[in-house]
């Protein structure tokens, strides 16, 4: 069998009244100053690679967990106003506050970005982990670090809202972000987790203003539910349900084609597919009749970043967050 046992027991015993209560109090995520630099970091120095720019007003993350760390970065790298969208309300003010002091320090040091040897399960990875100085040019990051901009953002860490430059929405519904608003998505490993990404895909891009980016790093493994990294494939909807229970984290099992299909059908210009390749131990004959015409290609995609761009030429209502830079 595929499916761990110890996941499986948790999976039907988080059915039991209370048990739910017990677990994912916190996402295991971006609760590290480094991760968040690096990881904001290596979506910038790809975007730029990809033509997609490096200047934008407006970024909205989706999923920033425990902490907003790459929202904070984003913000000490010239975006004007976050805005941080999660189904639970984990981050708190305590522990960005420190996480934004450390981004402070990171920036002021143009330190390096932290590779593999430091984060070796993060990706997209990068040819090379300089600190990107013709992105962030001196004279770019004396104004982004003024003291009186950092007090400004350190002040509204403590209150998220529309009228500073950080809003933290969670719950969030689609209705809370106005659309054609955003010039960039981001999102680090959270999109392999609703169940309905249709609709997900489809409030991104209604947030999009024309001509606005996004840029997703996804995993499509099975985090360890199973023996094999795409194990997850070849189990019934049955089973897959019964492994994973009622535990706040799902994994949707939808793969990498699916995600490329889903944003094109919307419009989007899909720019640049970076995958990460893992042999798959996994016979085609043992794949679920739901998964019997994967493509080979999706077998042996363990992870990619996505970035996309709408077209300019999309008819949409302005509307503009008030926002201090």
């Amino acid at each position: 069998m595929e499916v761990r046992l110890v996941p499986l027991v948790v999976g039907v015993a988080s059915y039991i009244p209370g048990f739910p209560l017990l677990t994912a109090r916190r996402t295991g995520g971006s609760i590290s100053a480094r991760y968040c630099y690096s990881v904001w970091l290596r979506h910038l120095w790809w975007l730029k690679i990809n033509g997609l720019g490096t200047q934008f007003k407006v970024m909205a993350e989706l999923g920033p967990g425990d902490s907003l760390g790459l929202g904070l970065a984003a913000l000490l790298s010239g975006v004007c106003h976050y805005v941080a969208l999660d189904t639970i309300r984990y981050a708190n003010v305590v522990s960005n506050l420190q996480i934004f002091d450390e981004l402070v320090e990171l920036f002021h040091k143009r330190a390096a970005i932290p590779d593999e040897n430091e984060f070796p399960l993060v990706f997209p990875r990068l040819p090379n982990y300089q600190f990107p100085n013709d992105i962030l040019t001196d004279d770019f990051l004396q104004v982004m670090l003024d003291p009186a901009r950092l007090a400004n953002i350190r002040a509204s860490l403590r209150e998220p809202c529309t009228g500073g430059p950080i809003s933290y929405i969670a719950p969030w519904k689609i209705s809370d972000v106005p659309a054609g608003s955003v010039d960039l998505i981001v999102s680090q490993t959270v999109l392999q987790n609703p169940i309905d990404l249709q609709s997900i895909y489809a409030a991104l891009n209604r947030w999009l203003c024309p001509g606005g980016v996004m840029s997703h790093e996804i995993d499509f493994k099975s985090l360890g539910r199973t023996r094999s990294w795409n194990g997850h494939w070849t189990c019934s909807n049955l089973t897959w349900a019964l492994v994973q229970g009622r535990r706040r984290s799902h994994v949707n099992r939808v793969p990498f084609s699916k995600h490329v299909a889903l944003q094109r059908a919307l419009g989007l210009e899909v720019v640049a597919e970076q995958r990460n390749i893992r042999p798959s131990n996994i016979p085609r004959e043992k794949l679920a009749r739901r998964f019997a015409e994967l493509p080979d290609q999706d077998l042996i995609t363990a992870s990619a970043l996505i970035q996309s761009r709408k077209p300019m030429h999309v008819e949409q209502p302005a509307h503009h967050w008030s926002a201090s830079p």
